[in-house]
């Protein structure tokens, strides 16, 4: 056992291959936060250990992370948008990126302080719509997802965290309509190409593949989205997604469409955003690539 943490930090540090230098000292400091509490600072100044601190096996960690399992996954639990969410292969970790879509929401999209619907499409840990819950007091959240394990982690996220959103299984390339009508829709689907998913760096395939494949080019639940959007969107809604790297293909398939695509300050990409008049104007260009 370590008896400060700066030697322990470094172990780790040093025995964890599968990364780069900086991924694998993030994920020191993940662990030694998780399982010790100690702050990145702590590490910093080498804070002793209490002799009666309990210590996982380092070694057996360290060689879970060099076979590429996520840090996430090992400690069972990230952050996002500075609140803690559970997540399990199940569900996809929460990237930081889309915390850059929970801003634009809050921020850009609205609003004034009248009663909102917000739908959540493809909700998996629940993150976004958790999220948009507890900074938008005056909304109410509803989230989708397919997947029962998905919803079990997001309900148990919601109850961790004090949240009313309302979940439901529902499988939009199923079922012939949306239930209800938003002021907002959001989703952060499954958008991985057929291309990419054959050559997915490793630790994805530790994530669910129902969260990242989306057909050849990536947009079979974004097109059922946007064919849909328009009947069960306000006359002020919006329609906010975010697709990634199918960006390009997305404007391909529909040059006809303005997408608005979102400039983050913090790196995030691929976000669009369509009104609610804009869904109406192009949804029978949207059916008819279904």
């Amino acid at each position: 056992m370590y008896s400060s943490a700066k030697p322990l930090f470094d172990y780790i540090v040093q025995n964890v291959t599968a990364y780069s230098h900086k991924e694998a000292r993030a994920m020191a400091f993940m662990l030694l936060e998780h399982y010790l509490r100690l702050r990145n600072v702590d590490v910093l100044v080498d804070k002793p250990i209490p002799s009666n601190a309990s210590q996982p096996d380092w070694d057996k960690i360290i060689e879970r992370l060099n076979q590429n399992e996520p840090v996430q996954h090992i400690i069972g639990s990230t952050y996002f948008c500075n609140l803690e969410f559970k997540v399990s292969p199940s569900v996809l970790i929460p990237r930081p990126e889309t915390e850059e879509l929970v801003r634009l929401v809050v921020k850009d999209c609205y609003w004034d302080e009248d009663p909102i619907k917000i739908v959540d499409i493809g909700t998996g840990s629940g993150c976004i719509a958790i999220a948009l819950d507890r900074f938008m007091s005056f909304a109410k959240v509803w989230a989708w997802d397919v997947s029962d394990d998905a919803l079990a982690i997001a309900q148990e996220n919601a109850h961790r965290l004090l949240s009313e959103v309302t979940f439901e299984k529902y499988d939009i390339l199923k079922e012939d309509t949306f239930e209800g009508q938003f002021d907002c829709i959001v989703s952060n689907p499954p958008y991985v190409d057929a291309e990419d998913m054959a050559d997915l760096p490793a630790e994805f395939l530790h994530e669910p593949e129902l969260g990242l494949a989306s057909g050849r080019d990536g947009l079979d639940i974004t097109r059922r989205i946007l064919a849909e959007a328009a009947d069960y969107l306000t006359d002020e809604g919006v329609l906010v997604v975010e697709v990634g790297n199918s960006q390009w293909s997305l404007q391909q398939s529909f040059p006809e469409v303005p997408f608005a695509w979102v400039e983050f300050e913090f790196g995030g990409k691929g976000v669009f955003v369509l009104t609610a008049a804009q869904c109406r104007e192009f949804q029978s260009l949207f059916e008819a690539a279904l």
